[in-house]
């Protein structure tokens, strides 16, 4: 690693699990690059945190341009959390009186678990409805209620409440690979029906949450999912860490390893745990679903973190023109995927050609008939 990359893992380290190691002299130009890293990253108010942990170092000179930027930035995130954790709670108070409900995924349930939940990078609303009656039902009331609902989608709806947007999922998490899926959804549906459920409090009401061993096999399948179609994401490493720390106790990892044995996801979980090792020095015995020897496997993946990219899939969607032939909006952005999906068969092979398939027939849905 080069000194940037060195100083935005121990300031991200030191934001999020409070390591401590001295930061190394930079440029301004190299603290706007470090900036930009952690805006790719989605962890730049965690990457302030360290700022602020180290700010009395000698060599921590950050120029007072800089920190303009990095403030503006973290009150912005912060603004961002505070209007989404509002009208959550709103939202989630009204559809548990119409008896709906609602289970949140991911995002700002995950946020409770951050020393500064307001810190981690917000998005949207995503909601999921455990029985199909009740999720009928929160369709049409959406559909009266919300701003620009869109039920085109196959597998989510959406709409906005309040300028946020909000996503009605299905399911909890999908595989391409049509056994592999039969399989995922029969553990959602058993485990979301079979254990207690789960809460946190968002802006002083509790919302019901996954429950833990469940939501740590989403976590893992969330950065597996993003690893295969965009690359690596800290933000979700992140996530990952912060969730062994603060919840690992309540986790079954028995059943955990035996659903990552059914579904094939030992080997690339076992690359997530071993970048949490490498990258944010935790311990093997933090990691219970980890082999012995695999922390070192990294070396296929660290490139990519420090790429300024915008490979997304939906950058390469194939479009017909005027006359009869069919082109690709981005091709570069189709051969980096053709490229990355080469570099992670090995970890999950029979996902990965699934789901290079499944972006191929996605994109060809955008042809115009």
């Amino acid at each position: 690693m080069d000194v940037i990359q060195r100083n935005f893992f121990r300031l991200l380290r030191s934001g999020t699990f409070g390591n401590g190691e001295a930061v190394e002299p930079m440029s301004a130009w190299k603290w706007s690059y470090l900036h930009q890293l952690s805006l790719m990253h989605g962890v730049a108010a965690l990457v302030y945190d360290g700022i602020q942990n180290h700010r009395n170092e000698f060599f921590m000179q950050l120029p007072a341009a800089q920190t303009s930027i990095w403030e503006k930035t973290v009150r912005d995130i912060e603004h961002d959390n505070r209007h989404i954790n509002t009208y959550l709670s709103e939202l989630f108070s009204l559809l548990n009186k119409l008896q709906l409900r609602p289970i949140l995924l991911k995002g700002q349930g995950t946020g409770t678990l951050y020393g500064q939940p307001l810190h981690r990078t917000g998005g949207d609303i995503d909601i999921y409805f455990p029985y199909e009656p009740q999720a009928r039902k929160a369709a049409q009331w959406a559909k009266q209620h919300a701003a620009d609902f869109d039920a085109s989608e196959k597998h989510y709806l959406q709409y906005r409440w309040h300028g946020i947007k909000v996503e009605h999922h299905k399911h909890m998490q999908r595989l391409t690979n049509m056994l592999h899926n039969r399989t995922l959804q029969k553990i959602i549906n058993a485990e979301i029906r079979c254990c207690d459920s789960s809460y946190a409090v968002i802006n002083g009401m509790r919302v019901e949450v996954v429950p833990p061993t469940l939501d740590l096999l989403l976590i893992l399948l969330r950065i597996t999912r993003y690893m295969l179609n965009e690359g690596i994401s800290l933000k979700q490493v992140v996530d990952l860490g912060m969730f062994l720390r603060k919840k690992g106790d309540k986790v079954d990892f028995v059943k955990l390893q035996s659903w990552l044995k059914a579904l094939k996801l030992q080997r690339i979980t076992h690359l997530q745990g071993a970048l949490l090792i490498r990258l944010f020095h935790f311990a093997e015995d933090e990691i219970p679903f980890m082999a012995p020897d695999s922390s070192k496997d990294i070396g296929t993946v660290m490139k990519e973190i420090f790429i300024l990219r915008n490979t997304h899939a939906d950058e390469w969607y194939f479009t017909q023109g005027k006359n009869i032939f069919v082109r690709s909006s981005d091709s570069t952005a189709m051969f980096w995927h053709l490229r990355h999906s080469t570099k992670y068969f090995s970890y999950y092979p029979s996902e990965t050609v699934t789901n290079l398939f499944a972006s191929f027939a996605h994109s060809l849905s955008h042809i115009e008939e």
